[in-house]
């Protein structure tokens, strides 16, 4: 289960942080301890923390507008080909192509692997003002290095590829080549992302 736009979240100068991402290291702090219970009673924890969660949402979540997002599974109709999906996100070079779907980033990954284009992925959100505030200048990018693929990604939206690409706060900015990772960049100072940018596309 997801929030919708109005996520509670944390912004400390030119970072969002939504409080989602403090979860990950509270569990990781308690694994030690889960993994010595017997299993009968993580079963039951497991019960009874979604039964609190399911209580939260209807008695406290919902009345401040914090409404559950459904994540609606791709039929599959819509999922593209791969080479089809492939060249339109070629036909979008030089501009800012949105990722809607799992398809959508499985397809872009796949053109990095499969020819020599690179990807410049911003991780954003429509309630993070630093991702609103450098949106304009990664288009300009886009535009100056059109031998890219430059995409958005909505973490609100594709919020598994975030837990993927381990984005923890926005904008985070990620540079991909043949289909793996080669550089990551949280925040929105507008210096460091022309400098990775350039460094990387020159």
């Amino acid at each position: 289960m997801a929030f919708s736009s109005q996520m509670p979240l944390i912004c400390i100068g030119p970072v969002c942080i939504p409080v989602t991402a403090f979860m990950p290291i509270i569990l990781f702090l308690c694994k030690p301890i889960w993994v010595r219970l017997p299993p009968h009673v993580q079963s039951a924890l497991r019960t009874r923390y979604e039964g609190l969660q399911s209580y939260l949402q209807r008695t406290v979540w919902d009345r401040i507008g914090w409404t559950a997002k459904h994540l609606a599974k791709e039929k599959k109709d819509d999922v593209k080909p791969a080479v089809t999906a492939g060249y339109e996100l070629k036909a979008g070079m030089g501009g800012v192509v949105s990722l809607h779907s799992d398809a959508d980033w499985s397809a872009a990954l796949q053109l990095t692997k499969d020819s020599n284009v690179a990807m410049v992925v911003d991780f954003t959100a429509v309630w993070c003002g630093p991702c609103q505030r450098i949106a304009p200048l990664f288009a300009e990018l886009a535009q100056q290095h059109g031998n890219a693929l430059f995409v958005k990604v909505d973490v609100d939206e594709l919020e598994d590829v975030m837990h993927s690409c381990e984005v923890l706060a926005m904008p985070t900015f990620q540079i991909y080549k043949g289909g793996e990772k080669v550089d990551t960049l949280t925040g929105a100072n507008e210096k460091k992302l022309v400098d990775m940018v350039t460094e990387h596309l020159s």
